[in-house]
């Protein structure tokens, strides 16, 4: 996961752009990967819809999440979680001017 951010912008004019990727395991059964964004901006929690990728047994390929960009109000963090399989990655922060 990695998040995009002029530190230095104001808030309310900036923009937060969060990617990631993921592989599977090799010999793993493949199945149905769903996860989600958690974003905390100040004292704001926003949880994103869920996202389904079905991968193929087998299949150690990299596999890309939707991309989640949005306006910030205030510093925060952002965190990429897998429901299924459960795992979350840490959050990520970022700073903006208030």
């Amino acid at each position: 996961m990695s998040i995009n951010v002029n530190n230095s912008t104001k808030c309310k004019l900036g923009t937060v752009t969060a990617t990631g990727t993921f592989r599977m395991v090799a010999g793993g059964p493949g199945g149905t990967v769903q996860y989600h964004w958690t974003r905390k901006d100040g004292n704001v929690t926003t949880v994103s819809q869920t996202y389904s990728i079905v991968i193929a047994a087998g299949n150690t390929a990299a596999h890309s999440v939707v991309t989640d960009s949005w306006t910030p109000a205030n510093s925060g963090t952002e965190q990429l979680v897998f429901t299924i399989p459960g795992f979350a990655v840490a959050p990520q922060s970022w700073t903006c001017r208030t």
